[in-house]
């Protein structure tokens, strides 16, 4: 088993669901002191997307007018010890339960103070087909309780954490004002195989953005 693991489905502009184009155009058009031969293959490209596309990271200026934006969002709050949570023998469209939560961080020792906390919902080889909006979904007292573990983001293998027919956004509500992350669209955690790891996942900072794709990255030794 390698002792690194990504956590990222790649973006693929001919197969995404969201606006996601790429124009490749030469990098002369941009740079006017670039001299490109006809033949020259130089380029750059100019690419049109939603922010939320992919693996992608939201962060509390999503819900919240003076929460943090990709910019103000504090650095350590993108790396460091993660946790795995696994609910992958969960039904489609089953409430993941309070009591379930708690049982399942009764099994890897708890949540400690400012982890990452990932949660299997077993739903990554299903990502771009119409089944990926069946995963199980967490119920408001289960976020809450997550929020107040002292984990400092959270990433789940689905679209999101809502409650299913609701707009009321109250989970992630629940995650925002406690400047908790929510990283969505997460890949490959079943190939992780532990309970413990590390975890980088670092967004470009961009002022006044609530959400974009990022790289996640997992680190067993």
């Amino acid at each position: 088993m390698s002792n690194v693991v990504d956590l990222t489905h790649i973006i693929d502009p001919k197969k995404v669901q969201r606006k996601f184009s790429v124009e490749t155009i030469g990098a002369e058009t941009i740079n006017k002191n670039v001299v490109r031969r006809q033949d020259q293959w130089y380029i750059m490209s100019n690419i049109s997307m939603v922010s939320h596309i992919g693996t992608h990271i939201e962060v509390p200026y999503h819900i919240l007018p003076d929460g943090y934006d990709l910019a103000d969002m504090p650095l350590d709050a993108y790396y460091g010890d993660a946790v795995l949570l696994d609910f992958s023998d969960i039904q489609e469209r089953v409430e993941i339960s309070l009591e379930r939560v708690k049982e399942e961080a009764d099994k890897i020792g708890g949540i400690p103070k400012g982890a990452i906390v990932f949660c299997n919902l077993g739903f990554a080889d299903r990502y771009g087909q119409d089944e990926y909006s069946m995963s199980p979904y967490f119920s408001n007292e289960a976020i809450e309780w997550l929020s107040q573990s002292g984990m400092k983001m959270m990433g789940v293998d689905a679209g999101g954490v809502e409650l299913p027919a609701s707009e009321e956004h109250v989970n992630h509500t629940a995650l925002f004002i406690n400047n908790i992350p929510l990283i969505e669209n997460v890949a490959n955690l079943d190939k992780i195989g532990r309970s413990h790891f590390k975890v980088t996942a670092f967004p470009y900072p961009i002022a006044g953005v609530e959400a974009f794709p990022l790289r996640v990255v997992a680190f067993l030794d």
